[in-house]
């Protein structure tokens, strides 16, 4: 026959484990936003990989090309906050038409973004007369951000990884 302590030290051996599983799966979820939390290099711009060179015309009324020429799209990256917010930063270069000088530049957007399971979410809001309101939504991985994008026409898919 065993002894009440005996008893009571058996008993809290087989409970310990348990309370320990407990204390660790169910007192605190994870957040999303914190594990996506961190800077991504971009892969593909509008579903090809870097660089992806854009040519205008004049009739494009593009006001840095005003005779036409190209945009080169170079690199980017996209910071994501543990708060939901994020920015992203398009590098490209460009060169109007009959000119052997080009010039840089980047295309800087900041808005706020959600992440649900794999789901990827982002929201950017208008700016007057400089960018119109974004809103993309795509799915996430532990390296991988991939998201689709209208372009008034059809989508393009943009792909960041860590």
């Amino acid at each position: 026959m065993l002894t009440r302590n005996i008893r009571l030290i058996l008993g809290l051996t087989a409970a310990i484990p348990l309370l320990l599983v407990t204390a660790c799966t169910g007192s605190e979820p994870l957040n999303p936003l914190a594990s996506a939390a961190g800077q991504y290099q971009m892969t593909l711009f509008r579903g090809g990989p870097l660089p992806v060179t854009d040519t205008y015309t004049a009739a494009d009324s593009i006001a840095s090309l005003p005779n036409g020429g190209r945009v080169t799209w170079t690199d980017g990256t996209m910071i994501l906050n543990s708060d939901g917010t994020f920015i992203e930063t398009n590098d490209y270069t460009i060169t109007p038409t009959g000119s052997t000088t080009s010039t840089t530049g980047a295309f800087v957007s900041r808005g706020n973004y959600t992440v649900s399971g794999t789901t990827f979410s982002l929201s950017v809001a208008a700016v007057p007369q400089q960018v119109a309101a974004r809103n993309a939504t795509g799915t996430i991985s532990a390296t991988t951000i991939s998201y689709q994008e209208s372009n008034g026409v059809s989508l393009d898919t943009f792909e960041y990884r860590r």
